[in-house]
Formats: C-alpha cells, sequence, structure tokens
C-alpha cells in the first residue's frame, strides 16, 4: 500500500469536493486507474480485441467495482496472453450521503454502521471461479474510506430502500491484500480453528451461510482445503498444508 502514491492519483484525478458529475467514468474507476499506473498513456490499450485497463511492465489491470462474471470472457481471453491483476476495491470505511431527485440537495453525510469482511470477496470470486487457478492470475483487494452517493428514489416511505447508486468517491486508502495464488486465497479467510464447518466461516466472516459454502467450495475444489471429516451434520475442513 502506497498512501502517497494513492493521494497523487486522486490530485491528478481531481477528486475532491462534490465529485458527482465531474468525470466520464467513475471517479472510484479513475483513481484506482491512476493510483496502480500513473502513466495515462499506458490507460485503456487494445489487446486483441480487448479494451485493457492498462497494460504495462507487470502485465495487464483490469479494475473491476462489482459483478465479476460480466468480464469473464476478457478475463479468460487476456489470461492467455499474460499475467492479469483484478484491482477490486472495498469499503472499510463508508459514508453515505443522499440526493434529493427534485432538488438535487445532497445531505450531510453519515457513516455507514456496514462493516465489509474480507470473506465478502468469495461471492465475486465465485463467479470466475474456473480462472482463479490461472497461473496468471493475480487478485489485489484495495480497502478505502470512500463516499457513497445515492438516489432518494427507494420505494418506501424514507425513499432509502433499494435506492439507486449514483456514484463512490474515493478518500484514502486503507490497506491492500494481494493474492498471487490459490494458497494466498486464505488470506480473505476470518480467523478459524484448525478444523472447521462452513457455519464457522459464515459465523467468523460475518458472511451468509451460501456466502461461507461458495468460500469453501472454490478452497476445495482448488485442493487449497479438505474434507476430513464431520461435526455432526456438517462436513469438516482443514486448510492443506503447503
Amino acid at each position: 500500500m502506497d498512501r502517497q502514491r494513492f493521494l497523487r492519483a486522486m490530485e491528478t484525478a481531481e477528486i475532491g469536493g462534490n465529485s458527482i458529475g465531474t468525470l466520464n467514468e467513475s471517479p472510484l474507476h479513475a483513481v484506482l486507474k491512476l493510483y496502480c499506473e500513473p502513466r495515462s498513456e499506458l490507460h485503456e490499450v487494445d489487446i486483441g480485441g480487448y479494451v485493457a485497463d492498462i497494460a504495462n511492465e507487470t502485465g495487464y489491470i483490469e479494475i473491476q467495482t462489482r459483478n465479476f462474471a460480466a468480464m469473464k470472457k476478457k478475463l479468460s481471453g487476456l489470461l492467455d496472453q499474460s499475467v492479469v491483476t483484478l484491482v477490486y476495491p472495498v469499503a472499510g470505511i463508508k459514508w453515505v450521503l443522499w440526493i434529493d431527485t427534485e432538488t438535487g440537495e445532497i445531505t450531510p453525510r453519515r457513516k455507514s454502521p456496514k462493516k465489509w469482511q474480507p470473506a465478502d470477496v468469495f461471492y465475486e470470486l465465485y463467479r470466475i471461479r474456473e480462472l482463479i487457478d490461472h497461473p496468471n492470475f493475480r487478485l489485489k483487494v484495495v480497502v478505502l474510506e470512500l463516499e457513497e452517493y445515492k438516489y432518494l428514489d427507494g420505494w418506501d416511505k424514507s425513499k432509502k430502500r433499494n435506492a439507486t447508486r449514483a456514484t463512490r468517491v474515493p478518500i484514502d486508502i486503507l490497506d491492500e491484500i494481494d493474492v498471487t495464488c490459490p494458497e494466498e486465497l486464505t488470506l480473505l479467510l476470518p480467523e478459524l480453528p484448525k478444523q472447521f464447518t462452513t457455519a464457522d466461516v459464515a459465523k467468523s466472516g460475518s458472511i451468509s451461510d451460501s456466502g461461507a459454502q461458495k468460500a469453501v467450495k472454490m478452497l476445495t475444489d482448488m485442493g487449497v482445503a479438505e474434507r476430513v471429516g464431520k461435526r455432526g451434520r456438517r462436513y469438516l475442513y482443514e486448510i492443506r498444508e503447503q
């Protein structure tokens, strides 16, 4: 993690104050692209019919803020040519601001009580699980403090339920988690006992049972974890020693 480089990227992208609607791309994507590669001439590079966010000496870098499944075909094509680092931003600290759809007025920001957990990343990774053990695949999880702007257009009385997100604006960088091989996916797991169930993963990682099941299935399919027995009606797993 390089905080000074991140702050320079924010300055170059002119992020500050009210950044809504000031960029052709989202403020979050713009800053991360400059953070990963300050040389703008290496951005948006055509690679055999695919446009890579960044192409530099390290290979290709793709910044994806959600829905990994949407880029599966592109990612597969790029992986066969060079090392590809998939950059995924998450909110370690999130401030929420609401936009009145009639007046454009923006409320003072309030800190979201929701806490991001590393295990949350498995929701997205499961969508591209067949690509993760490719020797050219890399993952960089960038943990940020950010502001999230949302329109007051939800369907309940408060107009907040299922409201439309306008944009996310980064404020600071808090941490990075780099995964360079399937074995390092364990960096995204919560602290667990030597033998654990999917319920242990869900409880310790503060994720749903279905999310925990996806995480454990992916790890066992790639040989990172193995089933070693049962505890009651649940299977027990262990992380394999490398």
